[in-house]
């Protein structure tokens, strides 16, 4: 009886500060700068989950902006900044899960149409998904490898990620794994759709206690349905996580060089774009 008297006053308890955090996040002044063609970048830290969540945002129409999965691998790789550079984007996060040595995909990607990464059996404990590019429109699939060729046959762009947090509106998964990547908090980045046709890329910064602490899996969740989103997908994160616009640079707090400034980007070889059509 008292276990079950327990259960109850826990589940009000996580209910009553899901609405505290509710209305926090809707009170935020996100700072918000325009990038033309009706998309907007800001920033703002807020107090999260007992925690400081320091937290960057750009949201755009998709209809309004090419959105590009760039493959950039070993001698090709560059910080997001310069990759973004050198392709003329006007913002860009970094892209999936590689290795650090050899600074080589360690999933999926197809860029204009060319295969350039698979998903190695190493990755799948936490790459179930697709982050697809097929004509204007940005999509995200739960999938895992055997679905492939016939999700992308029509995309130009696509790349394996995750885990996937949000599917039509809903979390992902009733239950995440126990381990220190889905549990314990970490710099994240994200991307999302809504329903009516926007895309937000999200960072969100950590390893900063008391000023960016970062965020668990299930905490990214709830910043992402925090933000309206109809499908969100996790990509790569800790040093690699960074937001970048051509206006402000990093707009972000990227922690690979152990300091909260924009100027801590580690070498990537994928990243996520935009430019106006």
């Amino acid at each position: 009886m008292k276990h079950g008297i327990c259960l109850v006053l826990e589940a009000l308890l996580c209910l009553t500060a899901s609405a505290q955090d509710a209305e926090v996040f809707a009170a935020t002044d996100w700072h918000w700068q325009d990038l033309g063609h009706g998309a907007r970048y800001g920033s703002a830290q807020v107090p999260l989950f007992g925690s400081v969540q320091s937290i960057s945002v750009l949201r755009y129409k998709a209809r309004r902006f090419r959105t590009d999965i760039v493959s950039a691998p070993g001698t090709l790789a560059d910080s997001t900044e310069a990759l973004a550079r050198r392709y003329k984007a006007v913002a860009a996060v970094n892209g999936s899960y590689f290795n650090m040595k050899t600074l080589y995909p360690v999933t999926f990607i197809l860029d204009e149409k060319q295969l350039c990464g698979n998903t190695t059996p190493s990755e799948l404990s936490r790459t179930d998904g697709l982050l697809t590019v097929r004509g204007r429109k940005v999509g995200i699939v739960r999938c895992d490898t055997t679905d492939y060729a016939a999700v992308t046959r029509r995309c130009r762009d696509a790349v394996a990620s995750g885990p996937v947090l949000i599917l039509d509106g809903r979390e992902a998964r009733s239950e995440w794994p126990s381990t220190g990547f889905f549990q314990k908090r970490h710099p994240r980045t994200f991307i999302g759709t809504t329903a009516d046709g926007w895309v937000y890329l999200v960072v969100i910064d950590g390893r900063f206690p008391g000023q960016g602490d970062g965020a668990t899996i299930p905490e990214t969740v709830r910043i992402a349905r925090l933000f309206g989103l109809q499908d969100a997908i996790n990509l790569d994160g800790g040093g690699s996580s960074v937001l970048w616009t051509r206006d402000a640079g990093a707009v972000s707090h990227p922690c690979d060089n152990r300091r909260y400034d924009h100027a801590g980007q580690r070498t990537v070889p994928n990243i996520i774009l935009i430019r106006p059509r």
